[in-house]
């Protein structure tokens, strides 16, 4: 039986505590899930292991120059992201409980908007089993893709065939 590759979690998070706490929890609330989380400090270590690992998953904090004042932004992070794969799935935290930044994270492609109050893990936990949910329906789409491919050529070769058959025969007679 083919073992599956792990589900690539990044987290980018300046708050190492903050990040450790995050992870502990994810893995204890995935505990039966084949996953793999990296975290980063800033958007730019991220995005250098980026093409390496391939994350399906990103959790991203907006205000990631608190720690490291020449960081980029979430929103710039997040734009690079998107850039590199449109179809990476990124939750986007915030201490800001403000409309206008959870627009504008969703206005450049952030999956989810997650507000750093006492219950930030069990919503960050809620999203992610949604996102897992997202990409196991896209992957039994590419399934059924593939087999209905698979099925049109067999039938064409078929019907291709049968029409050699026929026509064979009486260009020889």
């Amino acid at each position: 039986m083919k073992k599956s590759n792990p589900t690539s979690i990044f987290i980018i998070e300046d708050n190492k505590l903050f990040t450790l706490a995050l992870k502990a929890d994810i893995e204890n609330t995935f505990k039966n899930m084949h996953i793999k989380i990296h975290s980063f400090e800033t958007g730019e270590t991220c995005m250098e292991k980026f093409n390496d690992i391939k994350p399906e998953i990103i959790i991203l904090d907006y205000h990631l120059n608190g720690r490291y004042t020449d960081a980029a932004d979430g929103i710039k992070v997040l734009d690079w992201i998107k850039k590199e794969n449109c179809d990476t799935n990124v939750i986007m935290l915030s201490a800001d409980d403000n409309l206008d930044i959870a627009l504008k994270s969703f206005k450049h492609g952030a999956s989810d908007y997650v507000v750093k109050t006492e219950t930030k893990f069990r919503k960050i936990n809620y999203s992610l089993s949604n996102i897992f949910k997202i990409i196991a329906a896209k992957n039994e789409a590419k399934k059924y893709k593939l087999m209905l491919n698979a099925l049109f050529i067999i039938i064409g070769t078929m019907i291709g065939g049968i029409i050699v058959y026929r026509i064979i025969p009486e260009l020889i007679n």
